[in-house]
């Protein structure tokens, strides 16, 4: 196909950045191979925009313990601003005892992003209550960022194992 053709025919992307954007979700798959499974798959579009999704991971948690997964995150943009995470179902402190706050979160490490296209953090948790719980993980860069039509949050339905 040539360029022009593909220019006029209404293409939403140039070439160009069509093949940037292939490449850097390439650099992101393959950083996620390498740090292991991820429980969610973070992309930033070139409008830095935040999208999030869930990975191959088993939500698995066990009661009380600190559970580490990873986080492949693809920056199109190169923002450098922190990634956030926004949980309606954190717990406030480790004394918080409502009923639907029962995850503490973690994001390491803390911090802005390095601007690299492809990077990875951890997500760190932990479950008060054993059973099976829902969580919605909300990730953004700051005002402004949020994707449209609510694509930055991720349902995830954790199986917490009890106390031995």
């Amino acid at each position: 196909m040539n360029m022009r053709a593909n220019i006029t025919a209404g293409s939403p992307m140039k070439p160009r950045s069509s093949f940037v954007f292939a490449a850097v979700a390439w650099l992101a798959f393959t950083a996620g191979i390498l740090a292991g499974v991820p429980l969610v798959i973070v992309t930033i579009s070139p409008e830095a925009r935040v999208k999030a999704q869930s990975g191959a991971a088993a939500p698995e948690l066990r009661q009380g313990e600190w559970v580490e997964f990873p986080v492949t995150i693809s920056n199109a943009a190169g923002i450098t601003a922190p990634l956030r995470i926004d949980c309606a179902q954190a717990m406030r402190d480790s004394t918080d005892t409502a009923r639907d706050r029962w995850l503490q979160l973690e994001l390491r490490p803390a911090g802005p992003l390095t601007g690299r296209p492809a990077e990875t953090r951890t997500l760190r948790l932990r479950a008060r209550d054993a059973g099976k719980r829902t969580a919605i993980l909300n990730f953004n860069a700051g005002q402004g960022t949020q994707d449209l039509g609510f694509r930055s949050d991720v349902l995830v339905t954790f199986t917490v194992k009890p106390k031995p």
